[in-house]
């Protein structure tokens, strides 16, 4: 599910933007759509990362989606 804008207030406003700033200036909401969409293309590169890995190997099940996702939320704890 995308953020939607009071999500993006909360953060700005949780990352210590003023309130004026938070709800008034729309570039917050775009700098929040181009980090969102970076991160979706970094986690998709990670899925078709492993897809490539598994290419050839004897089990045609792997890597499953939650593979793919536990590595995916590995990328926070770096």
């Amino acid at each position: 599910e995308a953020m939607n804008r009071e999500d993006i207030i909360r953060m700005a406003r949780e990352a210590g933007w003023d309130d004026h700033h938070a709800e008034f200036d729309t570039r917050i909401e775009r700098f929040a759509a181009l980090v969102a969409s970076a991160e979706r293309e970094a986690c998709a590169k990670i899925c078709d990362e492993m897809e490539e890995e598994a290419e050839g190997t004897e089990c045609c099940k792997w890597p499953t989606p939650i593979d793919c996702a536990y590595v995916i939320r590995e990328r926070g704890q770096a």
